[in-house]
C-alpha cells in the first residue's frame, strides 16, 4: 500500500470539519482544565446536531413528493425570441409567448424488493400521467390517459441485448436504500466514533488570541489539541479498526457492492472484503513505518467571550491545512473557509452584517489562488441551522464575459422533512424565468404489483390493450396547451400516425 499523500490528508481534515464543526454554549470554560473543557464542548455539540434531527429509518423502506417547475416570465420570452430569431429558429419555434410553465411532479417510493412513482407533467395547464410500479420479475406501466389499465413488462425483456438484468438492479437498489442506517443507528455511530477520538484528546492548552478573518477582528479564546507520536497512531489504528469491525459499514457496503455488480456485472466493483483489505494495509503500514510527516497533528478551535465554538484550524505541525472562522464586531462580521497548506487549494473569503440571527454578507471563492466567482449571501438564518435547517438566499452574475449581465438567484429552505430550492435568471433587476424543485418525505405504504395488468407476453390480450389505446386524448391534451399551430399540428399529425400503426 502507497504511504499516505498530502492530498489524502487534507480530505481526512475536510472531512473532520463536517463531523465536528457545530456551535455549543457552555459556563464552564473557567471552571474546567483546558482538556475537560474541550471534551465538554465536543460532547455538547454532537449532541445538539443530533436533536436537531429527527428520528426516522429506511427499514421499511422511503417515499418522498417532488416536484419541478420552470416558469418562463414575460421578459424571459422576449429575450428568448430575440436570440433564437437571431439564430434562424422559424417563428413557431422562437416565439414563445404560449408558453408559461413546464411542471413535473409525483412520488417516488422504494420498499425492499419494489419501487414505484408517479409522475404528472404538465405544459402550461395541460396534464398527462406515468404510473409506473417494478420489482425484480416485471415492470407495470400505464398511462391512465391512454388505458386504464397496466401494461406489464418482464425484467428481463427490459434489460434484453444490454446484458443487464433490470430485475436484479431493482432487487440490489432497493436492498441498499433499506440498508442505510437508521437514525437510533446514526446516534450510536457517531457517539462510538466520538468517544474514540476523546479517549486521545487529552494534550490541550488554552491560550487568548485576536483572530482576523474577513477584515473583522475578534478577541477569542483558542484551545490547541495536539495529537503526537504514538498517540496520533493509536487515534488512527482505533479508529481504523472500529471500521473494520463495524457492523453497520459492513452492510451498507456490502448492499452497495451487490448493487454495482447489478448494474456492471463485469466492473471491478468496490467490495467490502476490498475495504478490510485496504485498512488492514495501512494497520500494517502503521506498524512498519508510523504516520511519519503526519504524526504531529493540530486543530485549534476558536471559543469566543460567550463559549461558543466559531472556527477551527487544522494544522500538520504548524502548517495549516484546512480551516473555517467567523469572527464578528458588533453587527459586522468576517467568514473564511480554506483548504491546502495556508488556503493554497480553495477558499471562501467574506464579510457583512449580521442582524440578530440573520448573517447577509459578500464573498469571493478561489481556487489555487485564482478568483472563480463573487457571490451574495442573504439572509442566512443562523439559529435555523442549529436545529439543522438551512435558509438563505445566494445572488451571484457569473463569471463568464457572455453571461455577466444577468443575475443568478438561489432561494433555499431546508430541513429534514421537506427541501425547497428556487431558481431564478433576471436581468436589470426583472427575472426572465425561474426553476422551482422541492422534495418532502411521505408516508411509506407498500407497494403492491397491480392486478389489472396486461402482459406484453400475452398476444392477444397485448392486441387488445394497444387498439384500446385513446390517442385522441393525447391529442385532446395537446391542443390544451395553446402552443402555435404550426407546432401543434405537427405533434397531433405524429400522435394520428401512432394511433393508425397501433390499430393495424
Amino acid at each position: 500500500m502507497k504511504k499516505m499523500t498530502l492530498t489524502g490528508a487534507v480530505a481526512a481534515l475536510l472531512a473532520s470539519v463536517v463531523l465536528l464543526a457545530s456551535c455549543g454554549k457552555s459556563s464552564k470554560a473557567n471552571k474546567m482544565a483546558p482538556a475537560e473543557y474541550y471534551s465538554y464542548i465536543e460532547n455538547k455539540a454532537v449532541a445538539d446536531g443530533l436533536k436537531a434531527s429527527k428520528p426516522y429509518s429506511f427499514d421499511e423502506g422511503i417515499s418522498a413528493d417532488f416536484g419541478l417547475k420552470l416558469s418562463l416570465l414575460k421578459e424571459g420570452k422576449a429575450l428568448a425570441k430575440t436570440y433564437m430569431g437571431a439564430m434562424g429558429g422559424s417563428a413557431g419555434v422562437s416565439d414563445l409567448d404560449w408558453l408559461d410553465s413546464i411542471d413535473f411532479s409525483g412520488n417516488f417510493s422504494v420498499n425492499k424488493g419494489s419501487l414505484a412513482a408517479n409522475v404528472t407533467g404538465s405544459v402550461n395547464s395541460a396534464k398527462i400521467n406515468l404510473d409506473a410500479v417494478m420489482d425484480e420479475n416485471s415492470a407495470c406501466l400505464r398511462v391512465p390517459e391512454l388505458n386504464k389499465d397496466y401494461l406489464s413488462v418482464p425484467a428481463a425483456f427490459l434489460g434484453q441485448g444490454s446484458g443487464l438484468n433490470i430485475g436484479e438492479i431493482v432487487k440490489a437498489y432497493t436492498e441498499y436504500i433499506t440498508s442505510m442506517p437508521n437514525y437510533d443507528e446514526i446516534v450510536s455511530e457517531i457517539n462510538k466514533y466520538k468517544d474514540t477520538y476523546l479517549k486521545y484528546a487529552t494534550d490541550v492548552s488554552k491560550t487568548n488570541s485576536t483572530l482576523t478573518r474577513g477584515g473583522k477582528s475578534q478577541e477569542l479564546t483558542v484551545l490547541t489539541v495536539n495529537f503526537e507520536g504514538k498517540n496520533a497512531e493509536n487515534l488512527v489504528k482505533d479508529i481504523l479498526t472500529l471500521a473494520k469491525n463495524d457492523e453497520c459499514i459492513k452492510r451498507v457496503v456490502s448492499s452497495f457492492e451487490n448493487y454495482q455488480k447489478a448494474l456492471a456485472p463485469a466492473g471491478d466493483a468496490f467490495t467490502y472484503g476490498k475495504f478490510q483489505e485496504k485498512i488492514n494495509d495501512f494497520l500494517e503500514d502503521l506498524d512498519e513505518y508510523g504516520l511519519g510527516e503526519f504524526s504531529n497533528i493540530k486543530m485549534d478551535v476558536f471559543v469566543d467571550s460567550k463559549d461558543e465554538i466559531c472556527g477551527r484550524a487544522f494544522k500538520l505541525g504548524d502548517e495549516e491545512m484546512a480551516s473555517y472562522a467567523l469572527t464578528k464586531d458588533g453587527k459586522d462580521f468576517g467568514f473564511e473557509l480554506s483548504a491546502g497548506p495556508d488556503g493554497s487549494f480553495a477558499s471562501i473569503k467574506g464579510n457583512g452584517k449580521c442582524k440578530g440571527d440573520l448573517y447577509t454578507g459578500d464573498y469571493t471563492l478561489s481556487l489555487e489562488g485564482k478568483e472563480l466567482q463573487k457571490f451574495t449571501l442573504e439572509n442566512f438564518d443562523a439559529k435555523a441551522l442549529k436545529k439543522g435547517s438551512i435558509k438563505g438566499t445566494i445572488k451571484f452574475n457569473p463569471e463568464n464575459a457572455m453571461m455577466s449581465a444577468y443575475q443568478v438567484g438561489l432561494d433555499m429552505d431546508l430541513n429534514d422533512k421537506a427541501q425547497k430550492y428556487g431558481l431564478s435568471l433576471s436581468q436589470d433587476s426583472k427575472k426572465l424565468a425561474t426553476l422551482d424543485y422541492t422534495t418532502k418525505i411521505a408516508k411509506v405504504s407498500k407497494i403492491k404489483m397491480p392486478s389489472n395488468s396486461v402482459s406484453v407476453d400475452n398476444g392477444e390480450e397485448f392486441q387488445k390493450y394497444t387498439k384500446a389505446l385513446k390517442f385522441d386524448n393525447l391529442n385532446s391534451i395537446i391542443k390544451k396547451i395553446g402552443m402555435p399551430k404550426e407546432l401543434e399540428g405537427q405533434l397531433t399529425g405524429a400522435v394520428d400516425g401512432l394511433s393508425k400503426q397501433f390499430a393495424e
